[in-house]
């Protein structure tokens, strides 16, 4: 009998190694799109908590160097009401992750990355004004993205919905976008294993992988600004709706 670890064999390790290389990579080249690219695609190989707590594990290592590499755009305001709001959210996510079934959880990643997806590719007129958000609305927005988190790892599109409409792109904008993901992400955990949810098999493959998912994410900060960015983009929307279609597909099989 071939040998495991983490009950993954060789063939479905490798193949996980490199959708987080993928998925690091578009992280530090768009600022977000690690857990909608890798969600997905490695629930097709692991069950879906254990592809939940993965991506956890991996987003948070993702979004410290960004954030971290960022610091000076941060916009201080939005990220904290938006990590509260997450912050709010995350425990009934997490009730979710343990109590849905493997195949509602696959159905409920896809549904999610496919409407992500669809959202960012729809046609694009000039960039609205910045418009003016009462601070319990933003909170809200946080508590949507806290519940997608724990549910099924997947709470950028909110977030980017949002930041987008407030005005936000470029440098503030990742850096802004990787902040609450860290706070999501470090509370996130801390939530995940109050309620079981983070075990050994998640973290050796998590361990396992951690040198390609940082070698993507270095990878895509040296390409950011060799790209161009609006074909990079749209290339990564139609992976993200592809994977979300793959997800979808699984859960109704």
């Amino acid at each position: 009998m071939a040998a495991t670890v983490g009950g993954l064999h060789a063939g479905a390790l490798a193949a996980v190694a490199a959708i987080v290389l993928a998925a690091g990579f578009i992280q530090a080249t768009a600022g977000f799109g690690f857990a909608l690219l890798a969600v997905p695609l490695l629930a097709l190989v692991l069950p879906p908590q254990t592809a939940v707590v993965v991506t956890f594990l991996h987003g948070t290592c993702s979004s410290l160097l960004t954030a971290g590499r960022h610091h000076r755009q941060v916009d201080r305001t939005e990220t904290a009401r938006l990590g509260l709001g997450a912050v709010l959210g995350l425990p009934l996510g997490a009730l979710i992750l343990t109590t849905a079934s493997a195949s509602v959880l696959r159905l409920l990643v896809g549904l999610a990355t496919c409407a992500a997806a669809l959202w960012m590719l729809r046609p694009r007129r000039q960039p609205p004004a910045p418009r003016t958000v009462a601070p319990l609305a933003t909170v809200g927005v946080g508590m949507v993205s806290g519940v997608l988190n724990t549910a099924v790892a997947t709470n950028g599109p909110p977030l980017v919905v949002y930041l987008r409409s407030r005005g936000l792109h470029g440098e503030p904008f990742r850096a802004t976008l990787s902040a609450v993901f860290v706070i999501s992400n470090v509370v996130g955990l801390v939530v995940l294993a109050v309620v079981g949810a983070v075990h050994g098999a998640a973290v050796a493959v998590f361990a396992l992988t951690l040198v390609p998912a940082t070698v993507g994410w270095f990878a895509g900060n040296h390409a950011a600004g060799r790209l161009r960015t609006a074909h990079f983009v749209r290339m990564v929307d139609l992976v993200l709706l592809a994977s979300g279609l793959l997800a979808i597909g699984r859960a109704l099989v």
